[in-house]
């Protein structure tokens, strides 16, 4: 399991950075045409000398770049080999622009132009971390410190302000690097946070989800005792109906009911425990504690109830069969947990509550009822409902008799 969330969050992590080297080169498109078209307006449209004497340069810096972007588009191996675009293509191209730049100017404009150099330079360097490749960072950095060094030797810029302007191209890759490491723990953290939020969805209710979410509260990894109340739910004659249905049909029929059957239970706040072929078993007030969790359950059942006559309606109008649906109840102690091996764990609830609850749920048919109940239920129950005895039932597998009722409303 660990193996594979490391593995999702690599895929997440490939195709973040394949996506910045696609947006890298269509910034490096408009930069370039903006500045070729900046060039040219004031150059030959305001007739500014210094603008003048680069088209070459810029056009084939603007030719690299359309071919960068196209080469962004192709497949993985060609989009990483432009990867290495920024100290082999932009570094170059850039010195060589600001050299000309510098031709003719005085000392003072060829000073000028060093330094505005040196931003560009840190500005690669910041661009180069979008690579989330400290390789790439180090390679960035080594060729714009050579191309800076040469840049201020040539346009008489002080020693000193050379030695400072080496520090911080140092210094901007090793912010650099700390920036692009802390964005992959900010992915790495969100993609967990995301994983653990998939996994609670999966067992709860989004309201349950949420709590455990807002609390930080880990699914509990160890069983523990507590006091639930277990809901089989499952549909009536399903062998005999599926009998005249596709392999498909019944696929659909499933997933349609279970989608209405599961929206009851999150609307109440149980939890989905398993589909067990045409039932669901669901239980409530786990992982998190409600003292009235019997009433939950009842509720759920009722919203069960209800939800499987509209669906009938629905499929009366296909001019399909209707539905029937048992449900059982049984409240009492039983082991929270996740259960299972320790690449596919479940969590879930066992323990004779469980046992108990699933036999309910069969004695549905011997009273012809929808929804049956215990004994155990009935006395947790805030709410007066209207219950009807229907005798002292012995269940399978047990010895003594249990009192068992009918859910009117």
């Amino acid at each position: 399991m660990l193996k594979k969330t490391v593995e999702s969050l690599a895929r997440e992590l490939e195709t973040e950075r394949l996506g910045n080297i696609r947006r890298l080169a269509l910034i490096r498109f408009w930069t370039v045409a903006s500045f070729f078209g900046l060039h040219l307006i004031l150059g030959w449209g305001l007739s500014m000398p210094s603008f003048r004497g680069k088209e070459i340069l810029f056009s084939g810096y603007l030719a690299v770049s359309v071919l960068l972007w196209y080469a962004s588009l192709q497949n993985k191996s060609v989009r990483n080999a432009s990867t290495f675009a920024i100290p082999l293509l932009d570094l170059p191209f850039t010195f060589l622009i600001l050299e000309q730049w510098a031709e003719g100017k005085g000392m003072q404009g060829q000073i000028a132009t060093g330094l505005l150099g040196l931003s560009f330079m840190l500005f690669f360097i910041n661009l180069s971390g979008f690579y989330f490749s400290a390789l790439q960072s180090v390679v960035t950095a080594i060729v714009a410190v050579a191309l800076t060094v040469v840049l201020h030797a040539e346009t008489s810029v002080p020693p000193d302000s050379r030695v400072v302007a080496v520090v911080l191209l140092l210094a901007a890759v090793i912010a650099t690097h700390i920036k692009s490491s802390r964005l992959h723990v900010l992915v790495k953290r969100s993609f967990d946070e995301h994983m653990r939020l998939e996994k609670l969805t999966r067992y709860f209710s989004p309201s349950v989800a949420q709590v455990l979410q807002s609390n930080q509260e880990d699914i509990p990894q160890s069983g523990r005792e507590l006091d639930v109340t277990v809901l089989f739910a499952d549909i009536r004659d399903f062998t005999k109906i599926s009998a005249s249905l596709s392999g498909q049909d019944v696929v659909r029929l499933l997933n349609e009911v279970h989608e209405h059957l599961v929206k009851c239970i999150f609307e109440t706040e149980g939890t989905l425990d398993k589909y067990i072929g045409d039932g669901v078993m669901a239980y409530f007030g786990a992982p998190v504690g409600h003292v009235r969790h019997a009433d939950q359950a009842v509720e759920c059942a009722l919203k069960m109830r209800h939800a499987v006559c509209e669906l009938n309606a629905i499929r009366v109008a296909r001019g399909e069969q209707p539905l029937r649906i048992g449900i059982g109840l049984h409240s009492g102690v039983a082991v929270v947990g996740d259960v299972g091996a320790q690449f596919r764990r479940e969590f879930t609830v066992i323990g004779d509550t469980v046992n108990t609850a699933s036999r309910i749920e069969s004695l549905t048919k011997k009273h012809g009822v929808d929804i049956l109940l215990s004994e155990d239920v009935r006395t947790r129950l805030a709410v007066t409902r209207e219950l009807v005895f229907q005798g002292e039932d012995v269940l399978r597998g047990k010895n003594s008799s249990m009192r068992t009722y009918a859910l009117s409303t």
